[in-house]
C-alpha cells in the first residue's frame, strides 16, 4: 500500500507541475521585445535557462510528491501548488504583456509565496521545507533579475 500511496502521489505531483510548466513554457517568448531588454551582467546565460527551469521543476515535483505523500492538507499544500499558477501569471505578464514592472511584482509576490511555502511547512514536511528554502534562493535570483531589468528600462 506504502508503494501505491507514493506512486500516486508522484504522479498528481508531476501532473500539477506540468499543467503549470507546460502553459509557462508556451508563454515564453524570446523574441524581438526581450532581446531589446537590457539584461543584467549578473543573470544566468539564456543557454542555461532552460536547463535551471527543468531543475526547479523536478524540485517542484519531489517537494508536492513528499507533501502527498505525508497527507499535508490546507495551505502546507495550496500554497506552492498556488505557486505554479503564479509562476505562469508571471509569464505571461512579463513575456506576452511585454510588462517589465509587473513582471517584478509578480516575481516578488511568488517570493513571499515561496517563503510562506516554506514556513507551513517547516514543521509538517522537512524535505518539502528544504526544497521551498532553495526555491527561495531561486525566487529571490528571479525577483532581482527581474527589478534590475525594470530598472534598467527607466
Amino acid at each position: 500500500m506504502r508503494t501505491v500511496k507514493m506512486l500516486w502521489a508522484v504522479c498528481a505531483s508531476v501532473g500539477i507541475t506540468l499543467a503549470f510548466a507546460f502553459p509557462s513554457a508556451l508563454a515564453v517568448d524570446t523574441g524581438e521585445w526581450y532581446s531589446s531588454l537590457k539584461i543584467p551582467s549578473f543573470a544566468i546565460d539564456d543557454r542555461y535557462q532552460t536547463f535551471a527551469w527543468a531543475i526547479v521543476y523536478i524540485a517542484d515535483v519531489a517537494a508536492l510528491s513528499s507533501l502527498f505523500f505525508k497527507g499535508v492538507k490546507g495551505p502546507g499544500l495550496y500554497l506552492p501548488i498556488a505557486a505554479g499558477g503564479l509562476n505562469l501569471f508571471w509569464c505571461c505578464a512579463f513575456f506576452r504583456f511585454e510588462s517589465v514592472a509587473a513582471g517584478a511584482v509578480v516575481a516578488g509576490i511568488i517570493l513571499i509565496w515561496t517563503a510562506l511555502s516554506a514556513v507551513f511547512n517547516f514543521k509538517k514536511d522537512k524535505f518539502a521545507f528544504s526544497v521551498f528554502c532553495l526555491k527561495i534562493v531561486w525566487s529571490a535570483y528571479v525577483f532581482a533579475v527581474a527589478v534590475a531589468v525594470f530598472c534598467y528600462s527607466l
